[in-house]
Order: structure tokens, then sequence, then C-alpha cells
């Protein structure tokens, strides 16, 4: 499924979510799997999970790789509906965050979700309270799951030092944007009516680790700005500095004049008209920048910059906590960008 661009997060619902209950038609079967690519240094993934009728055949789970943290696994069974993510490196703070977009009481809604695997949760922590070493987001809204639903998310994965460790004491890998659509069908009814579809495009680019993190005001001298070279865009820079009087920011400084930003804020849960907030840039004629745009405390972005009549977009999470005067070691900075890969 393509997705429009710019109207991504506020895509109307009306399309996407209701379907009537003559779609339960006979199973007319479909399965595929992943194909991926790599291009430029730029790893596509496109991950299908389709089936109709009779479960006992059907494969109901399908897997790709995140390149440098684990893999993630979309599974679809008529008592399990969910997307799986499996770090290899427990010890490290591995977050999937997710602006996840659904239908309830037949209003549009979207939540800002953090699934997380960790081992050491703040510089104080002992290790023993961590999570464990699976990490999952689930789809469905009621316990048993209903008869039909459908959705979509868009996602960022990325992987840090654990937060007992300053933000540069490892090697971090690249971050990878999550792109995810569902849909299901017949799930209180008879096996040979039931069916499923899950579509999800990951990317990564694997020359780029685009974070800033920092753990505790001490570590945050040197690390609380980061620029990122955007080839044919520009270059973003990411700021967020221990001072609480500043406002951590993103920013992008635009190849050419004929520049643009568009701007998604999501953070929370509830209503998409209470919890998105959208902006329109034009490049500062005296900064040369788009931006500085705000980032939330603890939400995500949705980025579409157009600069020479080419638009790119990127999902960005981002959590800070700078006002912890008692603590400051507790103080923290955690952002990721991963650019989003097209749709098949």
């Amino acid at each position: 499924m393509r997705t429009p661009a710019r109207a991504a997060s506020l895509l109307p619902l009306l399309l996407l979510l209701t379907a009537p209950a003559s779609l339960l038609t006979a199973p007319s079967s479909l399965a595929a799997g992943t194909v991926a690519r790599t291009d430029d240094g730029v790893l596509t993934q496109q991950v299908t999970l389709s089936w109709d009728g009779d479960r006992r055949r059907r494969v109901m789970q399908r897997s790709a790789v995140v390149p440098g943290i684990g893999t993630l696994t979309l599974v679809c069974r008529p008592d399990s509906t969910l997307v799986r993510l499996r770090p290899t490196d427990r010890t490290a703070e591995t977050q999937l965050w997710m602006a996840k977009y659904e239908s309830k009481d037949d209003r549009p809604v979207v939540s800002v979700k953090t699934a997380r695997v960790y081992r050491f949760a703040t510089a104080t922590d002992t290790g023993r309270g961590g999570t464990g070493p699976v990490t999952h987001e689930g789809l469905n809204q009621q316990a048993t799951i209903e008869d039909w639903q459908s959705g979509y998310l868009h996602g960022v994965i990325s992987q840090r030092p654990a937060r007992n460790r300053a933000g540069a004491s490892m090697a971090v890998p690249p971050t990878t944007s999550l792109e995810l659509t569902w849909w299901w069908t017949g799930f209180r009814h008879p096996r040979d009516w039931q069916s499923c579809r899950m579509d999800a495009t990951l990317r990564t680019d694997l020359s780029q680790r685009p974070q800033l993190t920092w753990h505790g005001d001490a570590d945050a001298a040197g690390n609380d700005t980061r620029t990122i070279d955007l080839p044919g865009l520009g270059t973003m820079t990411l700021a967020c500095a221990a001072d609480p009087t500043t406002t951590p920011s993103l920013a992008l400084a635009p190849g050419t004049e004929d520049s643009s930003l568009y701007v998604e804020t999501i953070s929370g849960e509830g209503l998409v008209d209470d919890h998105v907030d959208s902006d329109d840039l034009v490049r500062d004629p005296v900064t040369g920048l788009l931006g500085p745009v705000p980032l939330p405390e603890n939400g995500m972005l949705r980025v579409f910059a157009t600069v020479g009549g080419v638009e790119r977009a990127f999902t960005v999470s981002s959590y800070w906590v700078r006002n912890d005067a008692e603590h400051p070691e507790q103080d923290l900075c955690e952002v990721a960008v991963a650019e989003v890969g097209a749709q098949a």
C-alpha cells in the first residue's frame, strides 16, 4: 500500500478502517514473504504477511532483520496480533517507537508507544529490574481479538548504550524506519472465513548513525548536538543541551533556497485532532535554516523536507529529561532519526 507522503499520518481513516461484513468471503489463497534490496548503502525490506482460510496451512508470522540490532517479526493469528522485536544485545537500550493510528468508537485516534528491551533503566540501576529479551506491541484493541480490525503505524527502531553508561560509550548501529499497515477479518467466524494481511517496509541507511544520546548532565558536554549529512538534501542538526532554559530542536540547512518543511508532532494518546500538531515552514532568509523545530519531550516527529522539488520523509523519536536538579546524573536525552522508505 503506498501512503501519500505529506498526508501519511493524517490519512483519512474512513477507507482504511472500515469494512462491511460482506468482505467475509471464501478464501482465495495468497502468501508472500520478505523482499530485500540494497541500493547505495540503503537496505530496504518489504515484508508481506497474508493468509486466508484454514490457518493450519498458512504462515502466520513473517520476520525481517533489523541491521545491527536484531529481528522484527509480524504476527497475525486469531489469538495474537502484534509486532515483535528481539534484539541480540539485551544490555543495550533498544527502542521501537511507534505512532499507531486506528479507529475507536468510529473516531480516528493515535497513540505514541515505546516498546523497549533493556537491562539498565537509569544511571544507578543494578541491572536486576530490566525487561526480558523480547518486546512487542499488540495491534488488537480487545482481549478477545475483534472480528475485524485495521490500522497503520510509523516507527523508528534504534539502539544506544544502556542508561547506566555514557552516550558515546559504544558504537551504535544504524537506525531503521518502519511503516506498517494491518487488516484482518473473520476472527470470530469459522476458520474458512478468516483472513489477515500485514505489509511492512523497513529502511536502513547502513552508512548513517543519525542519533543524539547523552546520559547524565556531565555526559551532555560535547554530546549535545549532532549534525547529519543528507546528500541531495542538506544537513540536519539535532540539538539537546542539558541546560533546561534551551529548547531541544531539529533544524535543516537545505542545499538550495527552493525548500520547505512540513512537520507533524505526535504525542500522547487520543483523538488525532488533539494529539497531532502540524507546521509548514519555509527557509529563514537570515539563518538559512528550515526550523528549528522543537523536539517533543516524549513523542515523535514526522518530517517532510522538500528541497529542489524533491520530497523526502523522516520519522523521529524523542525523549528527554532535564529537570532533575537533585540527581543530574538521571537527566538524559535520546533522539533517533530514520528516513522513510517508499512503500510498495
